[in-house]
């Protein structure tokens, strides 16, 4: 007979489900329900557990996932096997599923060592949004990544969990160790070391949704010459490539992550060394080697994030002459172009309705609105100049999604629609199997934990954006999917399913 567990909620960790039910039945131990659950002792702090197959079979009633699909969606495991190769992780996934025969090397991606922080980390923001949604409090799993201490959804700060930690003998409830006077992980730091850290963490998920794939050391390779490391000689400036990191993430979160100057030094030497082979440094240090030479590429002669460039001072009166009187928190404003740089200033200001259009000499074009109300406004991106529009071609047109386009370049998902639709770039917005298969999994848990007589709707009311991302990027699978779980009147609900292939 199956566990009565609760349902799985996206991207929640195993041991927060098993923590959830055990709270609820009431256990001072989940111990006898873990053994139970994974056919042997797994103890609460294994991240990545055997036995996976018996989990799912003892679930399947209330989970109704299969085996692969917790480890993809609930375990870090795509992201401890990003640097390893093919054969390494498909014999890794064997392990997990089948019971435990003896020591497996490589099972976790705790492997990381000197990270000066717990793992139990969570955002307050997320909470409020479940709390809205009466969502239960749940750990998830891109937070507790090695480096990870900003939320990739709500880019703010996470808060580390005093109360409680993980031990041998029972799993812990968000509810549980949450405290009043939990801090954020990071004391305040500078606008350019804040997005350095928001990138770990947007990279991070993404690997572990294995919605990307790690750059080969060739691909490093040369994003390390492109970035201006090497010597004329063809010897690489290691001091400088690791100052750099430093410089670039800040002393504090170095100290807290484990990064240091022997282990990037050993990063940067095997990925030099194309002779090999070489045992497959930790993800993270790949995810932030990455975070840096793309950001020092794409801002030549800085090695820092533009966002850390000076406010521009308008002055009283706009650039183009009209005579308009600027708002004096225009002068507080900054233009977060991808392509800014540090002699790049705002060209022209004009009065648009209630607000004001501004336009900087790198070539993107806000709408800034209730500047009088606000001094610190928000900008939002209306058009772009000839660099951007060759960058997003080139990105559209080798098959970079549009969220991840909106989401590196910072500009809405509607507007790289609009402007790619118009340029003949639509072919290039295909999204990848793996971010399919991603959204399918996210739609068919909504409709599943639904309410049972609006199972579309409801799930609709619950992510909307999903909703019109499939819709538009997977019809023919979405339309068949929604025809076969909607709700039928004086019929028995059908259940989901059809989520686990690709083949509609």
């Amino acid at each position: 007979m199956a566990i009565a567990l609760f349902p799985l909620l996206d991207g929640e960790t195993i041991g927060s489900n098993i923590a959830r039910y055990g709270e609820f039945i009431g256990a001072n131990t989940t111990l006898p329900l873990r053994r139970r659950l994974f056919g042997y002792p797994c103890k609460p702090d294994t991240r990545l557990p055997s036995g996976m197959n018996h989990l799912a079979e003892e679930a399947r009633h209330y989970w109704n996932v299969g085996a692969k699909e917790i480890i993809r969606g609930h375990t870090e495991f795509y992201y401890a096997t990003a640097t390893v190769s093919e054969k390494e992780r498909q014999t890794m996934l064997s392990d997990m599923l089948a019971q435990p025969g003896g020591r497996c090397s490589r099972r976790s991606a705790c492997g990381w060592t000197g990270e000066c922080v717990s793992r139990l980390r969570y955002c307050e923001e997320c909470l409020s949004e479940w709390d809205s949604k009466v969502i239960p409090f749940y750990w998830m799993v891109d937070h507790q990544l090695p480096g990870v201490y900003s939320c990739h959804a709500h880019s703010s700060m996470l808060k580390l969990a005093k109360r409680g930690g993980l031990d041998d003998l029972t799993d812990m409830t968000v509810v549980s160790v949450k405290g009043s006077d939990d801090e954020k992980i990071l004391a305040p730091v500078s606008p350019s070391e804040r997005w350095a850290i928001e990138d770990v963490a947007k990279r991070s998920a993404r690997y572990r949704a294995s919605s990307d794939a790690i750059p080969s050391a060739t691909a490093y390779r040369a994003l390390i010459r492109d970035a201006g490391f090497v010597w004329p000689n063809g010897r690489v400036d290691t001091r400088s490539f690791v100052s750099s990191l430093l410089a670039y993430f800040g002393q504090e979160y170095w100290k807290l992550s484990g990064l240091n100057w022997q282990k990037m030094t050993v990063w940067l030497r095997n990925i030099i060394d194309a002779r090999g082979p070489h045992e497959p440094s930790h993800p993270f240090m790949f995810i932030a080697a990455e975070s840096l030479l793309n950001r020092r590429c794409t801002s030549p002669g800085s090695f820092v994030p533009t966002t850390h460039n000076r406010a521009i001072d308008l002055g009283n009166q706009s650039p183009g002459g009209a005579g308009d009187t600027v708002e004096p928190g225009l002068s507080e404003l900054l233009c977060i172009g991808l392509l800014h740089r540090s002699d790049d200033a705002w060209k022209e200001q004009v009065r648009e309705g209630s607000g004001w259009k501004l336009v900087c000499s790198c070539g993107l074009s806000y709408q800034a609105s209730n500047v009088v109300q606000c001094s610190r406004t928000q900008l939002s991106v209306v058009a772009f100049g000839a660099k951007y529009q060759n960058l997003l071609r080139t990105m559209l047109t080798n098959g970079v999604s549009i969220e991840t386009v909106s989401r590196e370049l910072h500009i809405a998902e509607a507007t790289l629609s609009q402007w790619a639709r118009g340029a003949g770039c639509e072919k290039g917005m295909a999204l990848s199997t793996a971010e399919i298969q991603h959204l399918r999994d996210r739609w068919c848990s909504l409709v599943k934990n639904a309410r049972p007589d609006k199972r579309i709707t409801s799930a609709y009311r619950v992510d909307s954006r999903l909703y019109r991302t499939l819709r538009r990027y997977d019809r023919e699978w979405f339309m068949a999917f929604n025809l076969a779980n909607r709700t039928r009147p004086k019929r028995s609900l059908l259940t989901c399913k059809g989520a686990d292939s690709m083949n509609p």
